[in-house]
Parts: C-alpha cells; structure tokens; sequence
C-alpha cells in the first residue's frame, strides 16, 4: 500500500500502483466500471490511458485528484 493510498482514499478503492498496472491487467474485467485517479491528477490520466489502449470499455478518470476531490466535495 503506498503512503498516498494510506492518506486518503476513496472508499472502496484498489490500490494498484501505475507502475504495476500492466502486470495486473489479467487480474481485471474489462467490463467493470474503472474510476482512475492518484493524488494530483497526472497519473490517474496516465492509467487511464493504458486501460483505454488495452481495450477497457468503462474507464473515467477523477480529474483533478483525491486532493481535488477532497478539497471540494461536500459531505
């Protein structure tokens, strides 16, 4: 689990570090509905992409970040 992860989360995430995505994709439906996100925005931009190219229909991305999301989002 990665210090990020452990700070602040979605409830109900996976973490799967980005760099070991791709070693983890056989392990994920490419069906599922997939939110990516990371801390600031550019990795989870990046996952998203690497979903999309190997053919992952479902795939949105938080834009912005958890940081983002946290900063905003009313309870």
């Amino acid at each position: 689990m990665t210090e990020q992860y452990t700070a602040g989360h979605l409830a109900e995430a996976e973490n799967i570090p980005h760099e070991e995505l791709r070693n983890k994709l056989n392990q994920l439906d490419p069906y599922q509905p997939v939110i990516t996100y990371c801390n600031k925005g550019t990795t989870g931009n990046a996952t998203q992409n690497i979903l999309l190219n190997h053919d992952f229909k479902n795939v949105y991305n938080l834009s912005g970040g958890f940081k983002f999301y946290d900063a905003t989002r009313e309870d």
